[in-house]
């Protein structure tokens, strides 16, 4: 009897764990490394900006489309945003971050901009050459899927951002970008996202925005702040959207971020870049109810 009574007190326990309960699930990390582009710089008085610029870093924008499957994290974005004062140091102390994160994937977009831009001497070719060769030696660390953008053409960034004597040639810019792409090749946990392309499109032709509404085009530079530089909030939300795919075939197998495609508008909203959309709504729109009322006049 004194045997019964033991077993029902101790299977009427509340402390005694579960034997059907599943162990956690660890969420896999997506950390981003890289430049002010990333680390969200907003443009301003304080860089002699007429005008108060705005944005976000990017990953206050993969935090949202991450969600509950994935964690997103970041390097000190003040640091980012300081990487051209040392991109060697300061791009150490970032693969350095990853490593202890034990980051899955790595989001590294302007990672190299600072490697091929920014003061030599007068071997400009070589310098350059060198130095971008130490970022991809520092990227090479990296064992994780890591997604990094190509060198954009930055000619006609305001001087007071971004000198002529900072900003590679086009031929050499060309080099550049084929020794980057020799560096990828090499590597085959690392991916190229067309950065060039995408700015190029920002700043000259004026990018089209997916809307569920139609496509809307953008005037040349209008997702870019006053120093022509650095993306906008909607700029942020434009490039999340265009790296979306390669970020999807780089998150582990399994995850359900593999299967997530977000329209053009959740990255806006997630950016807080809806009233800015708004305002390039009514600007398109405003020719258009112009010519209608004057039909009506006529």
């Amino acid at each position: 009897m004194l045997r019964s009574l033991f077993v029902v007190l101790v299977a009427s326990l509340p402390w005694l764990p579960a034997q059907d309960s599943a162990p956690e699930v660890k969420k896999p990390r997506v950390h981003v490394i890289g430049a002010s582009v990333s680390g969200g710089f907003r443009d301003g008085p304080m860089t002699h900006a007429k005008e108060q610029g705005d944005s976000l870093s990017l990953q206050e924008l993969l935090r949202k489309w991450t969600g509950e499957h994935a964690r997103a994290t970041t390097h000190a974005t003040m640091e980012m945003v300081m990487m051209f004062t040392s991109p060697t140091t300061i791009g150490q102390a970032q693969i350095d971050g990853a490593l202890r994160a034990k980051a899955d994937v790595v989001v590294a977009i302007d990672f190299p901009f600072w490697f091929a831009y920014g003061h030599v001497g007068e071997d400009e070719a070589k310098e350059r050459a060198e130095l971008l060769r130490s970022g991809c030696e520092m990227l090479g660390k990296l064992g994780m899927p890591v997604l990094i953008g190509d060198l954009p053409d930055m000619q006609g960034a305001a001087r007071r951002m971004l000198s002529p004597k900072q900003i590679p040639s086009p031929e050499l810019l060309k080099a550049l970008n084929e020794q980057l792409a020799a560096f990828v090749k090499e590597h085959p946990n690392v991916h190229i996202v067309p950065l060039a392309a995408l700015v190029r499109t920002m700043k000259e032709d004026g990018a089209t925005l997916d809307l569920a509404s139609g496509p809307l085009k953008t005037p040349p530079g209008a997702l870019l702040q006053g120093d022509k530089l650095h993306a906008t909030r909607l700029g942020m939300a434009f490039l999340g959207w265009s790296i979306q795919d390669a970020l999807r075939a780089a998150m582990p197998e399994g995850n359900p971020l593999r299967d997530q495609k977000w329209t053009f508008e959740q990255f806006v909203e997630a950016a807080g870049a809806e009233e800015e959309l708004d305002v390039l709504k009514d600007a398109k729109a405003a020719p258009k109810q112009e010519e209608g009322a004057g039909a009506k006049g006529g």
